[in-house]
């Protein structure tokens, strides 16, 4: 395969990537109303959540994923993520360990409030584990 040929695929894979995470995005963007209106099936700790998880991730994955949950926990790290959105990460005390929480942009400027060691409350939506259990489409409690 001739050096055009790799470069003609690598940028069809990366265009693929980026069309992925656009409508990822915009179904996202088109659930928040519904899920901030609807009643969390699961209130618990973000370490019961991740205990869950580490304990039968297919378990955990068939009770949680694509519910509601509200968890609580103290607030270990934070950041913004490859689409812009910010996070924080809950529970846990070391590096893959805890609850990552992604937020709707409107909740953009009561995030950067928070800070390391703080105890919150948070709903959205379970998605499963990838290191950390991750939920989206997040609001403050």
């Amino acid at each position: 395969m001739s050096n055009n040929s790799k470069r003609h695929l690598l940028s069809l894979f990366v265009l693929l990537v980026f069309i992925l995470l656009a409508i990822g995005s915009y179904n996202m963007k088109e659930d928040i109303k519904k899920d901030q209106s609807q009643a969390p099936s699961y209130i618990l700790s973000a370490e019961q959540l991740f205990g869950d998880y580490e304990s039968n991730e297919a378990a955990a994955d068939s009770k949680y994923r694509g519910r509601v949950v509200v968890v609580s926990g103290t607030i270990q790290s934070s950041g913004i993520d490859l689409m812009n959105n910010t996070y924080i990460v809950i529970g846990g005390e070391g590096l893959l360990d805890g609850v990552q929480c992604s937020f709707i942009k409107d909740q953009k400027s009561s995030v950067s409030l928070l800070s390391r060691g703080q105890n919150v409350k948070v709903k959205g939506e379970v998605v499963g584990r990838m290191g950390n259990v991750l939920i989206y489409k997040c609001t403050l409690q």
